[in-house]
């Protein structure tokens, strides 16, 4: 056992070779770029030869790194394996389930409550994260994700599509029933969502799809999850761009009125991920169709 690497190394060299750079690694495993490096260079010395060099502005595997990483990988992943496989040993049965904060707020608990009332003794368990990386997709039964899809060794299915609108309090919808596409984009207040990604719909995608001669955007309010966005909106502290198939019962409810009717649209969409063996159970089943029913945007 003392001739082992550290194994916090061992992750961040496994990370940087499987995806490809230190930057989405340093993203997977939330910490910055520097202590990715710095972890590769533990490594280096520990091993005692060189397993990335430098190539003008890419980081480039060696030959030697290579072969590590295919003699190591299936270990690995056996420790991986093994490690879920006792948590879920030792977890009280029952459903687990996380997406983002918003989501679970505003749309999935409302519906999980029908998963409740028609299996009374399933223990529910719901967690929130708002990067996909801090969300433990092997350690879980299920998950609703922001993407297209793809996510690789997991079954998907669509439950909205990516369409928004701009919304806000009747209040504040009444005050500006009368202002263009243009007025609201400089004078707002609006209720931007933080998103260093770049996977939503921003103000910015409105201004460029609805009001392309616009040039000032008002700053508004910065927030980092759309939970906390559509909350500020129910207050009446500003306009959001709202998601379709999650804001619908708060329009009809007349908590919240759309801006405009004509909503940006993309093939992006919230899904709902899990393992084909969770799927294929009574439960699974159940699951997928219930926050299937009357969600799909249109």
């Amino acid at each position: 056992m003392r001739d082992l690497p550290p194994l916090k190394s061992l992750r961040a060299f496994e990370a940087c070779i499987r995806l490809g750079n230190f930057t989405k690694a340093a993203r997977e495993l939330n910490v910055g770029q520097p202590a990715i490096s710095h972890q590769i260079n533990a490594l280096e010395r520990d091993l005692g030869i060189r397993l990335f060099e430098r190539r003008g502005a890419q980081t480039v595997p060696t030959s030697d790194a290579i072969t590590y990483y295919r003699s190591i990988a299936g270990a690995l992943e056996d420790m991986t394996r093994a490690s879920i496989a006792l948590r879920k040993s030792v977890r009280p049965p029952g459903l687990a389930l996380a997406t983002y904060p918003g989501i679970a707020m505003f749309w999935l608990l409302p519906r999980l409550s029908r998963v409740r009332q028609a299996n009374p003794d399933l223990a529910i368990r719901v967690t929130t994260a708002e990067r996909d990386q801090d969300i433990p997709l092997e350690d879980i039964d299920c998950a609703i994700l922001f993407g297209d899809g793809d996510w690789p060794g997991f079954e998907s299915h669509k439950l909205m599509e990516e369409i928004v609108v701009p919304v806000a309090a009747p209040s504040v919808a009444a005050r500006l029933a009368e202002c263009s596409r243009a007025e609201i984009l400089k004078n707002g207040p609006l209720i931007h969502l933080e998103d260093q990604n770049q996977r939503w719909f921003t103000w910015q995608d409105w201004r460029d799809q609805r009001s392309p001669e616009t040039e000032t955007v008002d700053g508004g309010i910065v927030v980092t999850n759309h939970g906390i966005a559509i909350h500020q909106t129910l207050m009446g502290h500003g306009i959001a761009l709202g998601w379709r198939g999650v804001i619908d019962e708060m329009i009809d409810n007349n908590l919240l009125v759309a801006l405009d009717q004509e909503p940006l649209s993309s093939s992006r969409g919230y899904y709902l991920v899990a393992q084909s063996a969770f799927l294929n159970t009574g439960i699974g089943k159940f699951v997928l169709n219930t926050l299937s029913e009357n969600t799909i945007a249109t």
